[in-house]
């Protein structure tokens, strides 16, 4: 069990190396914490913490209200494993409500997994291409059970 708790400037650091580390394959090179901050801009932070350090985030664009964008949601990989990421995920479910979604990208086997589990739906009728190559958008279901 980890606590959920909303971000501070304290924790740009590792948030920072959290991305660097988890985020470089669906993100892309991470500098330093102005890169962080950027990618950022706008969105609430969760943090979630285990054993007082920081085990992972959750960063959510709020600007299209009730319509909420989960933009990142990366867990340490040395916290890998440990349901980490579930509760990050109720726990932005919890306080966004289940107007939510994200992209990701159609190679990334391990996110679509991990949503899927969730009870999150692909939408097969809205995907792209980015930078980083083809992608599909992911729904929240109402009421989805998070595990």
């Amino acid at each position: 069990m980890c606590l959920i708790r909303s971000f501070t400037s304290a924790d740009t650091p590792f948030c920072t190396a959290i991305l660097a580390l988890a985020g470089r394959d669906a993100f892309g090179p991470v500098a330093d914490s102005a890169v962080f901050t950027a990618a950022t801009q706008g969105e609430e932070i969760l943090v979630a913490e285990s054993d007082g350090s920081v085990a992972g985030f959750a960063a959510v664009y709020t600007g299209d209200a009730p319509d909420y964008f989960l933009h990142h949601l990366y867990v340490h990989p040395a916290h890998s494993g440990m349901g980490i990421g579930a509760q990050l995920l109720a726990a932005v479910v919890a306080r966004f409500g289940p107007h939510l979604s994200l992209k990701t990208q159609l190679a990334n086997t391990g996110a679509r997994r991990f949503y899927a589990r969730a009870g999150w739906i692909e939408d097969e009728g809205d995907g792209g291409m980015d930078r980083l190559g083809a992608w599909i958008r992911v729904r929240c279901q109402a009421g989805a059970p998070v595990r």
